[in-house]
């Protein structure tokens, strides 16, 4: 799993979720909708709330819908246009695994992060990665984390010898 940030100033804090408004009721039935109906869609909700931030949980369910990849590509650039002007910070959920092609979402926002969770001898270890940060100075490295009650917390990189 990897998450998408898009227009995320360096010191933005994790806040706590406070509403999660449903964009249409047709996502839910599994109906085709075109890009440009969903970002209407999307952009009256912030609207109406006055939201700041967004989730998009998760794109990949989205483009399933669409077996054409430059449809897709070209709805996703002017979905995360359309965020990125209207000032709002976008984290935008996906899937990867490392054995398909590079996901579209990639080469269309500023910013990604991957989520890891992956067998470590007879255990399983949470990693956090920056892997792009357009305009940022960022560590690449793999950080593993500890997700408990209180949140997310980094622990420092690995030492490799």
């Amino acid at each position: 799993m990897y998450t998408v940030l898009n227009n995320v100033p360096a010191a933005t804090a994790v806040a706590k979720i406070s509403r999660v408004i449903p964009v249409d009721d047709s996502l839910y039935r599994g109906e085709q909708m075109p890009f440009e109906h969903l970002t209407k869609l999307l952009l009256n909700s912030i609207k109406r709330v006055d939201a700041k931030r967004v989730v998009i949980d998760s794109i990949t369910i989205l483009a399933m819908q669409y077996s054409d990849k430059f449809y897709m590509r070209q709805g996703l650039q002017g979905m995360i246009q359309a965020l990125e002007n209207y000032g709002v910070t976008s984290l935008i959920i996906s899937e990867y695994s490392e054995n398909n092609d590079i996901p579209l979402e990639w080469f269309a926002t500023s910013g990604i992060i991957q989520l890891r969770h992956t067998r470590k001898e007879d255990t399983m270890e949470r990693t956090v990665q920056v892997t792009k940060m357009r305009g940022i100075k960022h560590s690449e490295q793999i950080h593993p984390i500890v997700i408990d009650g209180d949140g997310m917390h980094i622990q420092h990189p690995r030492l490799t010898p």
